[in-house]
């Protein structure tokens, strides 16, 4: 909590990224807000876990174990404070929830939105009514209609029964003939386990992007028609595909000569070796195609699902953008640096204070949160916990950008990130 204080009072203090000051969400009411909002969960998961009821006993286990292991990792995220207590924003996706709720005529009793910190363009839903809003999505979203069809196709997710149906259908394969049999298989044999293993892996892994893309397009469908129900421009449903389609592609990056405009002076000069990476298995296992990379989006197809939904639009040409909703998009990117602080994503934190400050060297709002997360990785690195905060290498999913990073994070001397420190305290 001290560090979501410490952030406070300095976005609070200056004016940060305009000419307007910048007013951060509400956290003082957040311990309450999270004690209030874990107890209300701990109740739910309790009745819903007694009602447990599937025919066969054999995915019954499966089924308790997924939905226990997912409760727990939701409570563990309202422990954490991962949710946004300020009850303004709160207030404002709730009423975009109710009013496409009230438009389709369901009961807006059974479903809830809540603001995770997190800052991946993303939203979800976790089976139960509850809709999760990623802080990142407002990084991405343009207007209002954007953020509202989101909602729309997360409630098509609820009403569809996704999750539930996703979850039992897992069962059913975990437990079916089939997979049990190539199991057996496979433990018998004295040569190439893994290889097999994989390929049974990957076959598993298609199938369930197979049906998760079949999902989204169903959530797609249904959502747009919980949409248009409230007379919003069907346009910007499109709009928002052609963002997520883009969403894994970093925006911007950090170049070598990015970090040496940042850090350098005439007493100080970086190491070219710092941004080096090792050669290993991991430059094996980049080069590994197994997977379609489509599968690993967060988004998966966008191409066919903007196809799909285009036959059914026809654009009115309005627009709608709330005075709140411009404020949030005023205020969002400095809003995301105090998320990812308080989260203690302090290498990501870090990252993006970067890629902003190389632009705005004048900036000392961004030289303050710079020194906050340098001198956070550098007590982190000394006492051995530094990868509790920074990301993982990953050249997969990662941008070369963000692996030279993270290279450099784990490559620069304690003594050179002593200077930064200090270079930014100063």
């Amino acid at each position: 909590m001290r560090n979501t204080f410490i952030v406070f009072f300095i976005f609070t203090s200056l004016s940060v990224f305009c000419q307007d000051r910048f007013l951060p969400l509400d956290t003082i009411s957040s311990k309450e807000f999270h004690i209030n909002l874990f107890e209300e969960y701990k109740s739910k998961y309790d009745a819903f876990n007694k009602n447990l009821d599937l025919i066969k006993s054999n995915q019954k286990k499966i089924v308790e174990e997924i939905y226990i292991e997912n409760q727990k990792e939701f409570l563990e995220n309202i422990k954490n404070n991962n949710f946004i207590s300020d009850k303004n924003i709160n207030s404002y996706l709730q009423e975009l929830l109710t009013e496409v709720l009230k438009k389709n005529n369901i009961d807006s009793k059974e479903y809830t939105i809540l603001l995770s910190k997190d800052s991946e363009i993303n939203a979800s839903n976790i089976g139960d009514g509850t809709i999760i809003i990623n802080y990142g999505l407002f990084l991405a979203v343009e207007n209002e209609d954007e953020l509202v069809f989101v909602i729309s196709h997360e409630i098509g997710h609820q009403y569809l029964n996704h999750v539930k149906n996703e979850i039992e259908n897992f069962a059913k394969q975990s437990t079916s003939g089939e997979i049990i049999q190539k199991t057996n298989e496979i433990r018998k044999q004295k040569y190439n386990k893994a290889t097999l293993a994989n390929n049974l892996l990957k076959n598993i892994k298609y199938k369930n992007y197979s049906e998760r893309r079949k999902k989204e397009i169903e959530a797609d469908s249904i959502g747009l028609n919980f949409y248009k129900k409230t007379l919003r421009n069907p346009e910007y449903a499109i709009s928002l595909l052609n963002k997520l389609d883009k969403s894994n592609q970093e925006r911007d990056s950090l170049t070598i000569q990015d970090c040496k405009l940042c850090f350098e002076n005439n007493r100080f000069k970086l190491k070219i070796k710092y941004f080096e990476s090792e050669q290993s298995l991991f430059q094996k296992y980049d080069t590994n195609n197994a997977f379609n990379i489509d599968s690993l989006k967060t988004h998966p197809d966008c191409t066919t699902r903007i196809e799909l939904l285009k036959k059914h639009i026809v654009t009115n040409g309005q627009q709608t953008n709330s005075s709140f909703f411009l404020g949030i998009k005023k205020n969002c990117v400095p809003q995301n640096l105090i998320n990812l602080y308080s989260n203690q994503n302090y290498g990501t934190c870090l990252y993006e204070s970067l890629k902003l400050y190389k632009l705005d060297k004048n900036n000392e709002d961004l030289q303050v949160i710079i020194f906050l997360t340098l001198d956070k990785i550098y007590k982190s690195k000394s006492n051995y916990t530094i990868s509790k905060y920074m990301p993982s290498l990953d050249n997969k999913n990662n941008s070369q950008s963000l692996n030279r990073f993270i290279n450099f994070i784990n490559n620069i001397k304690m003594s050179d990130l002593e200077i930064l420190v200090n270079q930014f305290k100063n």
